[in-house]
């Protein structure tokens, strides 16, 4: 983590009128940096309203505190969305009491990353690298937290000539990013919120229609290249854990689909292992820890299913 995962409590959450920026509430002594011996931390995925600020009629914000209200006050738990429930047979609802038993802190970009574009501040080399500091976090936000939160209420936003739905959440090119770090990360379950009765867990991609961060819709063509060396980071990290798992098949899944992850995006994939100066086939073995090209492996997979994959099955 290379810059502090700054959050802000339930309380201070719910009694919010204004989304205010990340200088004025830690100006104010409101945030917190969060460590997980102080409770639960929740991530927020939003878009914004405008360019310049999220929410600036506190539409959205509204949404999400009827929400945490309704979570951290009621019994029972959050259902689990149909695709979720019928294809992962081990998924069960969250039960509510799950955002009861600890104190919960939550993360927002506008109020825990610093905003260069906050009129009252003059933005200097220090600010942009802490802002780049918090962008390049991310991940590890992410994977601190407990609960990942879709913030997706439909709003009209008559300035930007658009409606905000789900859908366009999910075309957002810094949203896809977020998702992929929850998606990615050891624990892959993640709540949408639609409206304060329309909360549902997700545990699985086929649950929301997805694509790759480079072919998202940003806002500035410039954030393009500001999320590849992230994207690349959580898919390192995501190898990583494979291997440290023992779980070989996931690795040569998620190595061989970086064509899908990083498409629209320049920068290299992830190698893990060096070169082995051989053949396309030898070479392809090496990398996914293979031997033979006429064997399966423990999970039934053979290369050629995983050179599908990766679209090199010459």
């Amino acid at each position: 983590m290379l810059f502090p995962m700054y959050t802000v409590t339930a309380d201070v959450l719910l009694s919010m009128t204004k989304v205010e920026p990340h200088e004025k509430l830690k100006a104010w002594g409101k945030l917190v940096d969060f460590d997980v011996g102080l409770g639960k931390a929740a991530f927020v995925s939003h878009q914004w309203l405008t360019q310049r600020h999220p929410d600036p009629d506190f539409k959205q914000m509204r949404t999400l505190q009827e929400a945490v209200t309704r979570m951290l006050s009621s019994s029972g738990s959050v259902s689990l969305d149909p695709v979720t429930e019928a294809v992962v047979q081990t998924a069960k609802p969250l039960p509510m009491k799950e955002f009861q038993t600890h104190a919960m802190f939550f993360w927002y970009d506008y109020f825990s990353c610093p905003q260069l574009r906050h009129p009252t501040r003059v933005s200097g080399e220090t600010d942009n690298l802490h802002q780049a500091k918090a962008i390049n976090s991310i991940p590890a936000y992410v994977a601190r937290c407990e609960v990942f939160i879709a913030l997706c209420p439909v709003l009209d936003c008559p300035l930007e000539r658009r409606v905000l739905t789900p859908a366009t959440w999910s075309s957002r090119g810094w949203c896809r990013l977020e998702r992929a770090a929850r998606e990615l990360s050891p624990n892959s379950t993640w709540v949408l919120i639609r409206s304060e009765t329309s909360i549902e867990a997700l545990g699985t991609v086929l649950s929301f229609p997805r694509g790759p961060v480079g072919e998202g819709d940003f806002g500035k063509a410039e954030d393009r290249s500001k999320l590849a060396p992230v994207l690349r980071r959580i898919l390192t990290q995501k190898l990583n854990h494979c291997l440290r798992e023992g779980d070989l098949p996931g690795f040569r899944r998620h190595f061989n689909l970086q064509t899908v992850y990083l498409r629209g995006l320049q920068i290299e994939p992830v190698t893990v292992l060096p070169s082995c100066e051989g053949d396309v086939v030898v070479e392809f073995l090496h990398q996914n820890g293979l031997k033979r090209v006429g064997k399966g492996d423990s999970a039934g997979w053979w290369p050629l299913h995983y050179a599908t994959l990766s679209g090199n099955i010459q």
